[in-house]
């Protein structure tokens, strides 16, 4: 895919961030170039560094849209504990239209006065910190704060996170909508670790009382089972998840549950065995429920190493669901991009996806608005003890999640499948994976189509798998980029065909330990005591004879 130009009016711009642009380029596809004034026609947008207001006004009255860092001294913020206001204007994005959020970051800023024909996006108390102003048949931004500067060892989502996001967030807004590919829409699935289906509830899960409030309030609750507690399914509340599977749904968690476990030490072929048993546990708790389970991994405790990541793939799973902070603390060895935390999925081994989520907290309000702006999945995890005061904290998320925009709510397996890129080039659709295997609607006017998956480079090959429907499925072997003919107005499944796949039930399962079962047992019995004891502690003894109650 040729990457879209975009001039740099500075050349020191280019020299003194150059690991900056080198990351935004590789997020967006997009080649940053110095330029001078008159010789921007072959770029698609410009970045200004050190212009006067009247410079970065003429230069987008040529029709160009820029983005302009001011070249005023910088001057200390007068209130630097003031949150940051954000307008609710068309032109900024509905992620963030009409926000107050924290951001104790900025320090120090280049003075930015507004004048007639103004939309200030971004105050912070009394100061001006970003404006945006059509001029002509293009748009300027105008900017009061600096770019950040990426030194080694550093990662874009370190300038793009909870209370540290303003220097970036104008330029990520501004370069996100010239990448040449098209994320995939708005998706969401709130998600909870450890429930099973041997009762209808779970500690202090209801699974009647949540399916009735995520259809109230529009949203999808995935909980992640552990495959040993398949043993038993309780009918009534099968029965319950196959009546709202559009709110609610299983992946797996794990397959004993014991610490970490997808990131231990194991023996030759142990973690083979493990990740086999727990797909060939999942399959049987399938039979038992009637219901369709994700083959999706939420890694417990978040742990997961790339020797497991391969194990996982070579059995069948689809994906792993992990945070970036714990997908990056037990791979520490990993030389990680300097994208990572900002992409739709990362990657582990040879090619096994992981999607982001994050914590079912307060304090990551923010969080759901940048991942809403990066078009990521929006995947908020928590236990069953979160939801011990009632199910307000899953409507205040749902709502906060809903305001972004038109989300779709979905199960994991959907989250995986939908997980890809788009670019249209005439009547050739390319598309850009990040699942290993993906469901994909070829436009009405395209008849070519060119896969591209984002965890190989451009010489790198693998067989490829098209199945429209149920009809036996073609297969590409060693396919690299080349132009395929598709039928247009249809969908197509599109599978990367792992190389050394093993059917799990060829795979010889380890014995489990009676610790292993012993520790999950006390750990299901403790969650589901919790409410009981709670309930406890909030009942006041009888008065004693002659004492008064109060």
């Amino acid at each position: 895919m040729k990457p879209v130009r975009i001039a740099l009016v500075s050349s020191e711009a280019l020299s003194g961030h150059r690991r900056l642009f080198d990351a935004l380029g590789e997020l967006y596809t997009l080649q940053f170039v110095a330029r001078d004034e008159g010789k921007l026609s072959d770029c698609a947008a410009a970045l200004l560094f050190g212009q006067s207001r009247d410079a970065a006004e003429r230069i987008a009255g040529s029709g160009i849209p820029c983005l302009a860092f001011l070249g005023q001294p910088p001057v200390a913020v007068r209130s630097e504990t003031a949150d940051l206001s954000m307008a609710a204007l068309p032109c900024l994005d509905r992620s963030f239209r009409g926000r107050v959020i924290r951001d104790r970051s900025i320090k120090q800023l280049r003075e930015l006065k507004s004048k007639s024909g103004d939309e200030v996006i971004t105050r912070k108390g009394e100061d001006i910190l970003w404006i945006h102003r059509v001029v002509g048949k293009a748009s300027i931004d105008l900017l009061a704060v600096d770019l950040p500067s990426l030194g080694g060892g550093e990662y874009l989502y370190q300038f793009l996170q909870r209370d540290n996001f303003m220097h970036l967030l104008p330029l990520m807004h501004f370069l996100r909508g010239l990448s040449p590919w098209k994320r995939p829409p708005l998706r969401g699935c709130l998600m909870f670790d450890d429930p099973n289906l041997h009762w209808k509830t779970y500690g202090c899960v209801r699974y009647e009382e949540m399916a009735r409030h995520a259809r109230a309030h529009n949203y999808h609750v995935s909980f992640a089972t552990v495959p040993f507690d398949g043993w038993y399914v309780h009918p009534a509340t099968a029965a319950l998840f196959r009546a709202h599977k559009d709110r609610l749904s299983l992946l797996v968690h794990g397959n004993n549950h014991t610490y970490a476990e997808l990131a231990q030490d194991y023996p030759v072929g142990h973690r083979l065995g493990l990740m086999a048993q727990a797909l060939l546990r999942i399959a049987r708790l399938e039979a038992r429920s009637g219901l369709e389970i994700s083959r999706i991994m939420a890694a417990p405790h978040g742990g997961c190493s790339q020797e497991m990541a391969a194990a996982m793939l070579q059995v069948g799973f689809e994906a792993a669901c992990i945070s970036r902070w714990s997908l990056m603390h037990y791979n520490q060895n990993r030389d990680w991009p300097q994208t990572v935390g900002l992409n739709p999925a990362e990657y582990l081994e040879t090619g096994f996806p992981v999607i982001p989520r994050f914590k079912l907290a307060h304090e990551r309000e923010v969080d759901v608005y940048l991942a809403a702006l990066l078009q990521k999945p929006i995947i908020l995890v928590g236990h069953h003890d979160d939801v011990s005061g009632g199910l307000d904290i899953m409507k205040q998320f749902a709502d906060r999640i809903n305001s972004v925009g038109n989300v779709s709510w979905m199960n994991m397996r959907a989250m995986a499948r939908s997980n890809f890129c788009t670019h249209q080039d005439g009547d050739t659709l390319h598309v850009k994976m990040y699942s290993r295997r993906v469901q994909v609607g070829i436009p009405s006017d395209a008849v070519n189509l060119i896969v591209h998956r984002a965890w190989f480079e451009a010489d790198e090959h693998e067989t490829l798998e098209l199945r429209y429907g149920q009809l036996n499925g073609v297969r590409i072997d060693g396919y690299r980029a080349g132009a395929i003919k598709v039928n247009p107005g249809t969908e197509i499944e599109l599978t990367s065909v792992v190389a050394e796949g093993i059917d799990p039930q060829t795979v010889r399962a380890p014995r489990t330990s009676f610790w292993a079962g012993a520790r999950r047992g006390f750990c299901e019995f403790r969650d589901r005591a919790r409410p009981i004891f709670a309930c406890l502690r909030k009942v006041k003894p009888p008065a004693r004879a002659g004492e008064q109650s109060t």
